[in-house]
């Protein structure tokens, strides 16, 4: 028989605090399911997802400006996470390793994309995840869009509404194209929603209900 542990009478259980976007813990639940200890992960850009990688035992590496790590580090500290595992790029030999998952931030715009992906993308083994986060629009949108119609890419999911899951599965997927408008380094997207297939079916499926259709 089972046993079943319950804190004793008038003990308070600590939960785990909630994020500014409901969705985005379901997003953080989801990571928290692929990695395991050990695993190595990236973030570009900010995200607060990196602190549930290394909650789960992954060494974890942030590649972004100041601003971003120190708010991964301040997410990690509200959480009681240790960064010990947290690697800065540039501050280490870990740009040649294979990764397990990668997360792309949701306000990333296109220079970022355009100086890393092409090294985040074959740096992830095959059968490793990428994070699309914010795939419902701007160049993020582009991107999932492209990955969509790559058949080194499998789709595997939307969470939260607008993270899109990617799975690799052919080595050398690495060309899927870009947003071609030039945008700055971590500067917030425009609320201009992408066209494309992927960023289509998020709006579909997740997008405001038309009045005369709620």
């Amino acid at each position: 028989m089972t046993m079943i542990e319950t804190p004793p009478a008038g003990t308070l259980r600590k939960l785990d605090r909630k994020r500014a976007r409901p969705q985005d813990d379901l997003v953080a639940d989801y990571i928290a399911t692929l990695v395991r200890p050990g695993d190595r992960t990236l973030q570009l850009g900010r995200s607060q997802f990196g602190a549930t990688c290394l909650m789960r035992g992954a060494f974890h590496e942030a590649i972004g400006p100041a601003g971003a790590i120190k708010a991964l580090k301040l997410e990690c500290d509200s959480r009681s996470v240790s960064h010990e595992r947290l690697s800065v790029a540039g501050s280490g030999e870990d740009g040649a390793l294979e990764l397990d998952l990668a997360i792309l931030g949701r306000d990333l715009g296109f220079s970022a994309l355009a100086g890393e992906w092409k090294q985040i993308a074959a740096r992830l083994k095959v059968g490793g995840v990428l994070v699309l986060a914010g795939a419902d629009r701007g160049p993020m949108g582009r991107l999932a869009d492209a990955l969509f119609r790559d058949p080194d890419w499998a789709f595997q999911d939307i969470i939260g509404g607008d993270a899109a899951i990617y799975r690799k599965i052919r080595a050398g997927a690495a060309d899927a194209g870009l947003p071609e408008k030039e945008e700055a380094l971590c500067e917030p997207v425009a609320a201009k929603p992408a066209h494309g297939l992927m960023s289509g079916l998020v709006r579909t499926l997740f997008g405001p209900r038309d009045k005369a259709g709620s």
